[in-house]
């Protein structure tokens, strides 16, 4: 289950493949998707057993956790939502994990709406601790994303208010 290492070691290795999947995003490539989905393959491969989820693994691994952000950019958002299904039920440990509350902030600065309303419903009681945990970006990410949503601003403004 492990990724090949020459994908992230060296360090610059990493850097590399972030840097190409931002110029293939913008010259419009699909050859972007098809990187997306190979680095996905690579990084948080589909678990045969339903109560293991690879994609977590890999964000709260450092290493891999910088190139699964990189590919949230560029991905799409039927990709997004196949990865915040792994995550479902999860949050919680995600938004407080030193390293993964990174990811799901990437996640949320590219969700679709009913993704950032799913996070919104399942993180929305507990935002308190992402905050007590020195995470103020997974407030900062779920309030943008909500910004770009008008309907569910209320509810996020419920939620960081009682925060």
């Amino acid at each position: 289950n492990c990724p090949p290492p020459a994908l992230l070691s060296p360090a610059c290795a990493s850097l590399c493949l972030q840097e190409a999947l931002q110029v293939l995003h913008h010259s419009q490539s699909e050859a972007c998707a098809r990187l997306c989905q190979a680095l996905i393959g690579h990084l948080a491969p589909p678990s045969s057993d339903p109560s293991h989820s690879s994609l977590l693994a890999g964000l709260q691994d450092p290493e891999r956790s910088r190139l699964l952000e990189a590919v949230m950019k560029w991905v799409g958002p039927e990709h997004l939502r196949a990865m915040f299904q792994q995550l479902k039920g999860q949050l919680r440990g995600v938004a407080n994990h030193r390293v993964a509350n990174h990811g799901l902030q990437r996640l949320l600065d590219h969700a679709p709406k009913d993704v950032v309303q799913e996070v919104l419903a399942e993180l929305g009681p507990v935002l308190h601790e992402p905050l007590a945990r020195g995470h103020p970006g997974v407030l900062t990410s779920l309030a943008g994303a909500c910004q770009r949503h008008p309907q569910l601003q209320p509810e996020a403004l419920r939620c960081l208010f009682r925060v």
